[in-house]
């Protein structure tokens, strides 16, 4: 459904998720924890115009779409505890105050474009406690992106090791540098050849190569996803590669993203890589993400 700035539905309550699966013949938990929600322009969910113009609609359209949850993955894997992306944090709901030190420009992109909603309990360290951890427990985060809602976590997690594409890191795309913590020194991957099959590229995340990081760009030019083989099946930690998995389905382009093209690409990737091996998709803000896990629904 559509809606104007300020009759959009109250945000709905997206509840944080658990399941186990088998690596190894051992159990290992998957959580999906929401930590915050945001609605964004339907412009900007779904691309409408060509070229510049796809980005002006956005600007200019008047209606959002419900707020979507913001998904935070949490792997208890046995070399270490895993998060891939950090979430919103509350300051980020006072735009003006909290990006400051941005130009006026960005601000008014921002606030014009989306809409957060998040509270200091949903911030990542009281997500992580309602699962009887917290941020000191994470060995590693890993970003699939850059941009304010998947980094905005970062704060909780100073001394761990965090990493990130390097394309991503040397070419940020959108990314609001004044919000980014002055010791963020990320460790910048940079793909292998032949780690996996469709995608080619991948970084392998762990040391028994299960958690692989591969080239999903499209939404950003150096966007990455993870992919966790188990032992009965794939796993897509898919960040922005959609904004849900209708899209990749159907085809559908979302407005705000920086590729068509390579958007398009990607989609066709991750349909051949779920034909090859089953896998469930779960991209940050699909609000199906969290059951999908649970039923353990594959993308095709």
């Amino acid at each position: 459904m559509e809606h104007r700035k300020d009759i959009i539905n109250p945000s709905p309550i997206y509840e944080n998720v658990t399941t186990t699966v088998k690596l190894k013949g051992k159990d290992v938990k998957i959580h999906g924890l929401c930590v915050g929600t945001v609605a964004v322009k339907t412009t900007f969910k779904t691309k409408r115009g060509n070229g510049f113009l796809s980005k002006i609609n956005i600007l200019l359209a008047k209606y959002y779409t419900e707020y979507m949850p913001i998904w935070v993955w949490v792997i208890e894997h046995p070399e270490g505890l895993i998060i891939v992306d950090t979430g919103e944090n509350s300051d980020s709901m006072e735009v003006d105050k909290y990006l400051s030190k941005e130009s006026w420009y960005a601000r008014y992109q921002f606030k014009n474009a989306c809409t957060v909603k998040i509270g200091r309990e949903s911030e990542i360290n009281k997500q992580l406690q309602k699962i009887n951890l917290k941020p000191e427990d994470v060995k590693l985060v890993v970003l699939t992106h850059m941009y304010l809602d998947h980094i905005d976590g970062l704060k909780y997690f100073p001394k761990q090791e965090i990493m990130v594409g390097d394309f991503e890191y040397i070419h940020p795309d959108n990314v609001f540098k004044s919000i980014l913590p002055s010791w963020f020194k990320p460790n910048k991957l940079i793909y292998k050849a032949d780690k996996i099959e469709v995608f080619n590229e991948a970084f392998p995340i762990t040391q028994a190569e299960d958690l692989l990081y591969v080239p999903t760009p499209g939404h950003t030019l150096g966007h990455s996803s993870l992919i966790f083989k188990t032992e009965d099946f794939d796993i897509i930690f898919a960040g922005d590669s959609s904004y849900d998995q209708q899209q990749v389905l159907s085809g559908e382009l979302p407005g705000a993203n920086t590729d068509y093209i390579k958007t398009a690409e990607t989609y066709q990737k991750l349909l051949a890589y779920a034909k090859l091996r089953k896998s469930i998709y779960l991209p940050t803000h699909d609000a199906n993400s969290g059951q999908r896990l649970l039923n353990k629904s594959f993308l095709i």
